[in-house]
């Protein structure tokens, strides 16, 4: 084997060298010296590979203090130096390149600044050095080919970072290593961005002490080389004309004698997105030399480029996706003429390939992470846009994971906490955008993304202002439009986009625990609220009102099925903001008082009234403004208690007059949006609130507070009763006010609602017995005034009369009309098909209204047999179809009237379960014991056995000690022991496990409290459990489980010491 052979072979693998460096004469050394020199040297090389930074600095501290010494070291031994660190560079090793090229460099830069004391190395020498070395021998492999171009373009680099070209003298040494370098980009395309960038880096950084002449020449040889006309040959030129500014460029590379002008515009975007020109007769040296080579990277000329048009400030005009489209005046290249050719008409063409797209949200986000934020709004172009949304949806997973990161990049740069003027129109404008890339319809359901619900999540108050006006001013043009249909997707897309605004300023107010408006900025609440008064302007302002402010636009614009939808985000915005407490209560009278103050501007109404229902709701709104001014007192003592509590995670239950005003301001937003049956609800609650006041006036409060708390139940058992999230809220928040006053009466109608039966016939029984007993005894003396009152409400043609989808806040009023609708319905069929039967027609009015003399000569002629055989199988078919279709509708009766009763007593159950919560030591808890355990004896549906089981199991932990409910009187106590009776009867009976577990913790909570109220009680406690242990034995049908009797052992074991005692 040759020894070049041997050297390359040793450069590969530098933990194996055997060319030793300080090899001297035996004589003069030791050949135990001369092994501890070569460990030494082996091991610095092998350290200059290593992946850790802090080894390969130190290997090259080590190389340059202690092995090369200037005036020292001879030629022959830095020469053998260079040739092994030249060699490194040629390692395949994954860290070798980057500590070779330190070395060497470092190496270098030595030598330029001694080399007039070196007598036998020269810059030639080195070159040769680095040329021979780096060249790749015949027959080698692919990867050490690679290997070894990579290694000339480091030692490249290495040569002009140590400035020992630079020196005064001969000028061929740096154009022969550029001519190396050209040559190397031809042969290997794939190496061109790597050569642009050794060159750029040389002239860019005034470190190097690269004289003007040779900057030019470096042009020249790339102009010479068709080399110019590429991504590195622009940003090249431009480190050229940034450095030397007054130098003589050549005049034939580019045709306007800039690639940054403005004409030559679509010259660059070929350029830069590495477009090969098809070569022809025609073919000129100003036409772009792509390449071949595709990398996810964005190329360097990129930043080179975008720093010099960030310097050109764009004409004056519209920005954002309403712009006008960028001209050609002017010599330098803008900004917004930049995208929108170089990107938008080019990365973003409807030609153009995935990777090219890809190139171009990389730009994107580059764009949104680097940009003066004036330019920001020109990227907003449609056909970005579009790409961005295709890329969204699409299954392409390069062009997924880019759009993602610009999406993020555009959120991080609008959420930035320094505030900026322009945050809110390019926020506006990157919404409007983005709408408009999917016709308006919802990007995040389209996409499968959450773009916009993430960003309206980090925007500031201010901001989403801003978009809110932009985006309300871009509804309001485009209704004007004749397309129904697409101007009823975009209403809808705008009520979307305006609820998660309020959602996300709702669940910050929530996480931030605010307790009042003072707490908040002007913009946040202004947002939160202006959003809600503009739906219910919509919801309860008559299509035909055309009265309007300065600062207020009233008249409703939306359809009315957009109208709908923003009634439902009404709902869901209200119940959202109870959950606030105090707060809650602030944006809702806030809200709700809009109303009254629209009356006042004379705006016509939805709901017209008659005069004495118009009288009933302007005393509600005295009465709401009344207690709303006892609610803001209140929440000021309890805000001071506050101050001492700030860890209190729970909202302490509402007082009464924060009670009735949700109820009025429930009951005046049912009104005014259409549900004219709340009148009557509305009329009761003035009563009973009127009695309230009365009697607490005449100091009669605390005898009558329980039977007034009672009806006041009632009532909300009817809210119960609909499936609407805002009306669950307010029931449960009110019952929670009224709780600590309600008697046994009222528990028995929640009761009543449990022993329901889960059918057709239960649900008959429980509404008609509802519309029968809301009534009340309490006020029949108001019986006869109440007749009528929901035939004095008109309603006009708006979101109520839109009856089409119907009303999910009232069952049994919708599933009547409902079903008359479809009865009339399946009889009109029924009739098409018997008459097809018969082989008459259906009668209409004018058949009806025809003379009847004229006899029908047909009705004379006699049917055959056959003729009759074949009408009785027409007929039968008919009437089978109409039994079918009579029993799937009975199926489908049965299994909505189920469902509406599980739903009910899932509501009854959020009540029991917040009076067991916040009344746990009443003696009135023991009474729901045993309908609790009924119904999951009773119940067919699951989920409603497990729950009961669940609320009891869950009370009885808490009853732990003292907690146990209060028996203060004798009759409390007697009546305890009458239901721990009831109950050991009930644990009898044949149920689940689960059910007799839940008995007998609810025996032992009553022995609890039977013990605290008197210890000689346990007397009476233990023949109760003796009676039921001999029910036990002696009866077939008690079918109690040993467990129960376990339970009373052990409690009976931890009660001993203190009965004892």
């Amino acid at each position: 084997m040759s020894s070049k052979k041997r050297k390359r072979d040793t450069g590969s693998e530098p933990a194996k060298a055997t060319i030793i460096p300080s090899e001297k004469p035996a004589t003069d050394l030791s050949k135990k010296r001369k092994r501890e020199v070569d460990v030494e040297l082996v091991k610095v090389y092998n350290d200059l590979a290593d992946e850790q930074e802090n080894v390969r600095l130190a290997a090259a501290h080590t190389l340059l203090s202690k092995i090369y010494k200037p005036g020292i070291t001879s030629d022959e031994q830095t020469e053998t130096i260079l040739s092994r660190l030249f060699r490194g560079l040629c390692s395949s090793r994954k860290s070798a390149r980057l500590g070779f090229s330190i070395a060497l460099t470092e190496l270098l830069s030595q030598l330029a600044s001694t080399r007039d004391t070196l007598q036998n190395i020269s810059v030639s020498a080195i070159i040769d050095i680095f040329e021979s070395q780096s060249a790749p021998e015949k027959g080698t492999s692919g990867q050490d080919e690679r290997d070894h171009y990579f290694g000339r373009v480091f030692g490249a680099e290495a040569i002009l970072k140590s400035d020992l070209l630079f020196q005064k003298g001969d000028e061929s040494h740096f154009n022969h290593l550029l001519e190396l370098l050209c040559s190397l980009a031809h042969k290997k395309p794939w190496l061109r961005q790597e050569f642009g960038w050794v060159l750029y880096d040389c002239i860019a950084h005034e470190r190097n002490k690269l004289p003007e002449k040779l900057a030019v020449d470096t042009l020249e040889k790339l102009i010479a080389n068709k080399l110019i006309r590429t991504p590195e040959g622009v940003a090249i030129w431009i480190a050229v004309t940034r450095r030397f500014p007054a130098a003589k460029l050549p005049i034939s590379a580019w045709k306007s004698g800039d690639p940054l002008a403005r004409k030559d515009v679509n010259a660059l975007a070929d350029i830069l997105k590495d477009a090969r020109a098809q070569q022809g007769p025609q073919s000129s040296e100003l036409s772009a030399q792509g390449s071949a080579r595709w990398s996810a990277n964005l190329h360097f000329a990129w930043d080179v480029v975008l720093a010099e048009v960030f310097k050109n400030a764009p004409g004056k005009g519209e920005k954002g996706i309403n712009g006008k489209m960028p001209t050609l005046q002017g010599k330098k290249l803008t900004f917004d003429v930049f995208w929108k050719t170089v990107v938008d008409e080019s990365l973003f063409a409807e030609s153009s390939s995935t990777e090219r797209r890809a190139w171009g949200f990389g730009l994107w986000k580059k764009v949104f992470e680097t940009s003066p934020r004036e330019f920001l709004l020109y990227t907003f172009t449609p056909q970005a846009t579009r790409r961005l949304a295709d890329a969204l949806k699409g299954s392409e997973r390069l062009l997924k994971k880019s759009a993602e990161r610009v999406t993020q990049s555009i959120q991080l740069r609008l959420a930035e906490p320094a505030p900026w003027p322009e945050a809110g129109t390019v926020a506006a404008s990157y919404m409007q955008a983005l709408l408009q890339s999917v016709s308006y319809g919802d990007f995040d359901q389209i996409t499968k993304s959450k773009t916009l619900h993430n960003l309206i999540d980090v925007l500031s108050p201010s901001v989403l202002c801003h978009a809110k006006l932009a985006l309300g001013q871009l509804v309001t043009e485009l209704s004007r439009q004749e397309d129904g249909k697409a101007t009823l997707s975009l209403q809808k897309t705008m009520v979307a986009i305006q609820w998660k605004m309020v959602s996300a300023r709702l669940r910050r107010w929530e996480q931030a625990q605010w307790t009042s408006a003072g707490d908040l900025e002007e913009d946040d609440w202004r947002l939160v609220t202006g959003v809600f008064e503009s739906w219910l302007r919509e919801v309860c302002v008559a299509p035909t009102a055309n009265k309007s402010t300065k600062t207020l636009e009233i008249r409703p614009i939306l359809q009315p099925q957009a109208r709908q939808f923003a009634k439902e985000r009404l709902d869901l915005g209200f119940e959202q903001a109870l959950k606030l407490g105090s707060l809650g209560f602030q944006v809702l009278d806030r809200v709700l008082s809009h109303i009254h103050y629209l009356e006042t501007l004379g705006t016509v109404m939805a709901a017209s009234f008659a005069d004495d229902v118009r009288e009933i709701v302007q005393t509600a709104w005295r009465k709401l403004s009344a207690t709303a001014r006892q609610s803001r007192e209140t929440s000021e003592i309890e805000q001071t208690t506050s101050i001492s509590r700030p860890g209190q995670a729970q909202m302490p239950p509402l007082s009464f007059s924060e009670a009735m005003r949700l109820l009025y301001c429930l009951l005046l937003f049912q009104i005014y949006s259409g549900e004219t049956e709340t009148v009557q609800l509305l009329q009761e609650v003035l009563d009973y609130h009127g009695q309230w006041d009365t009697r607490k006036f005449n100091d009669q409060l605390p005898n009558d507070k329980g039977e007034l708390a009672d009806a006041i139940v009632e009532i909300l058992l009817s809210f119960a009763s609909r499936p609407s999230k805002l009306l669950r809220r307010i029931t449960l928040q009110s019952f929670e006010a009224f709780a600590s006053s309600l008697t046994g009466n009222g528990l028995e109608a929640l009761c009543r609602v449990l022993e329901t039966k889960e059918n057709l016939l239960g649900q008959q029984e429980m509404f008609q017995a509802e519309d029968v007993d809301g009534i009340g005894s309490e006020a029949s003396d108001t019986d006869s005034n109440m007749d009528g009152l929901d035939s004095d409400v008109e309603i006009e043609s708006g979101p109520a009369s839109d009856g089409s989808d119907g009303d999910t806040d009232n069952v049994s009023g919708s599933g009547e009309e409902s079903g008359g609708e479809e009865e009339d319905e399946e009889l009109a069929k029924f009739d098409a098909a018997l008459a097809s039967a018969l082989g008459t027609r259906s009668l209409n009015e004018d058949d009806l209204a025809a003379p009847s003399d004229t006899s029908d000569a047909s009705s004379d002629e006699d049917m055959d047999d056959d003729q009759m055989m074949e009408l009785d199988m027409k007929l039968a078919e008919v009437f089978r179809a109409r039994n079918e279709q009579h029993s799937k509708n009975k199926k489908k009766d049965a299994r909505d009237a189920k469902e509406n009763i599980v739903n009910f007593k899932n509501r009854v159950l959020d009540l029991i379960e917040s009076y067991f919560k916040h009344q746990q030591q009443n003696p009135l808890t023991i009474d729901l014991l045993l309908p609790l355990l009924k119904l999951a004896r009773t119940t067919h549906t699951k989920q409603l056995a497990d729950r009961s089981c669940n609320i009891i199991q869950q009370f009885c932990s808490r009853c732990k000690g003292p907690n146990a409910p209060e028996l203060q009187s004798g009759s409390q106590t007697q009546h305890g022991i009458d239901v721990l009776r009831s109950l050991h009867e009930e644990a009898g009976l044949e149920s689940s496990n689960a059910h007799s577990n839940v008995a007998s913790l609810s025996s032992i909570l009553i022995v609890k409290a039977l013990v605290k109220a008197d210890q000689a009680n346990i007397r009476t406690v233990v023949d109760v459990y003796a009676s039921t242990r001999m029910n036990q034995l002696t009866m077939e049908k008690c079918r109690i489980l040993p467990g129960f009797f376990t339970d009373w052992n052990n409690w009976c074991q931890t009660a001993r010491e203190k009965l004892a005692s």
